[in-house]
């Protein structure tokens, strides 16, 4: 749908910079400015009238060109719009640019459509790499409530957490790929996935080559996922089962003991299904006492009622840090948190802000990240 949104909205913004951009260009630059954003329209046209039907590797890297066109330029129109009302400022109360010189208005024209290109550029270049490009944060959590006043901790766990891998058109195989290796390069003793792990269609999780990847997950206690939003999109069933076809474990209302219950693991469903049980439901029966206890759910909408669990340590995905600034505003606002941690009634919560991104491989203002945990107790 980002790809439906991205170029009718370019159907507007388009005109306004060609209008904008051409009141700073001779006429053939004009007309330079007018054919390349024709073209560059056009393109994205096509490509989103065919691109369900060709599911190819260069296809998703156009569908992604378009969404990061789009957003660059309204990174970019905000600064068209910055300039134009200085220079409303500057007419009604200074009068620098109005009563200057045609040649030295000329030049503030260039200047201000080379300062928008350069915003434009930059931000196509820091929207790719900060999805591109995952972050690793390592973070120690120590459980001093299994630990005896005055002693060391005798155990060590490291777990790599992951969320919105999201799979799909914009997710592509080296993607993936360079996710997994990022994932296995930090040794985990426990790996875990938040959710979205695939996008919107099964067809592009199912490639030969995702799956190969994805069975590589594999670590001494096991690989567990859980449900996200965007696995009830569609084909819903078929992302239920991926999880067993690449040999890891799908914690839905459940949980789990690795390695002779060194642990327990608790997996929550996504809100999106009604009929899943109630935070406390799904922590009944967990015995705290001589065990860490660590709750995976994908929504971090159940933060105020950690304090009614054992949990120790409660790990979320979905908010995607924002994504788009000011995304992160909005997120924050319905979550009180858009990404990284906080505590609640002394349990550790991190919403991470995830390994890949939604609708395309654009970010601004964030960046993916895995989060690898060393627990200690």
């Amino acid at each position: 749908m980002v790809y439906l949104y991205s170029v009718l909205c370019c159907l507007f913004l388009f005109p306004y910079f060609a209008w904008r951009g051409g009141q700073a260009l001779g006429r053939r630059g004009r007309k330079c400015l007018w054919g390349v954003l024709a073209t560059t329209f056009g393109l994205f046209v096509v490509a989103l009238m065919t691109h369900r039907m060709i599911q190819a590797d260069w296809m998703s890297h156009v569908m992604n060109g378009s969404v990061y066109v789009f957003f660059s330029s309204m990174y970019a129109a905000g600064v068209v719009v910055l300039i134009n009302l200085l220079r409303h400022i500057d007419n009604r109360l200074f009068g620098f640019y109005t009563y200057a010189p045609l040649w030295k208005k000329k030049r503030v024209r260039q200047g201000a459509f080379v300062l928008t290109l350069v915003v434009f550029v930059a931000c196509l270049f820091v929207g790719h790499y900060n999805v591109r490009y995952p972050q690793v944060i390592h973070q120690d959590l120590y459980l001093t409530r299994l630990t005896k006043p005055g002693e060391q901790s005798t155990k060590r766990l490291r777990l790599v957490f992951f969320s919105d891998l999201h799979i799909g058109e914009a997710m592509t195989p080296p993607y993936v790929e360079r996710a997994v290796d990022l994932i296995l390069e930090q040794k985990p003793d426990l790996i875990l996935c938040g959710g979205d792990f695939i996008d919107h269609l099964s067809e592009y999780a199912y490639d030969p080559r995702v799956m190969k990847t994805m069975r590589r997950l594999r670590a001494p206690m096991g690989t567990y996922f859980v449900l996200g939003n965007h696995e009830y999109r569609a084909d819903t069933l078929a992302n239920i089962r991926f999880v067993s076809e690449i040999g890891a474990t799908l914690l839905r209302d459940s949980v789990a003991y690795p390695q002779d219950s060194l642990l327990a693991l608790v997996g929550r469903d996504d809100f999106v299904n009604e009929g899943r049980k109630s935070i406390e439901a799904v922590t009944q029966g967990v015995d705290p006492a001589r065990r860490p206890v660590l709750l995976m759910e994908h929504t971090p909408a159940s933060i105020d009622s950690i304090d009614r669990t054992p949990v120790d340590l409660m790990l979320c995905g979905h908010t995607h840090g924002g994504q788009i600034w000011p995304g992160q505003l909005m997120v924050w606002w319905k979550y009180g948190i858009a990404s990284g941690e906080k505590e609640v009634a002394g349990r550790r919560i991190c919403v991470s802000s995830g390994v890949g991104s939604a609708g395309a491989t654009y970010r601004m203002g964030t960046r993916s990240e895995i989060r690898v945990y060393d627990l200690y107790w």
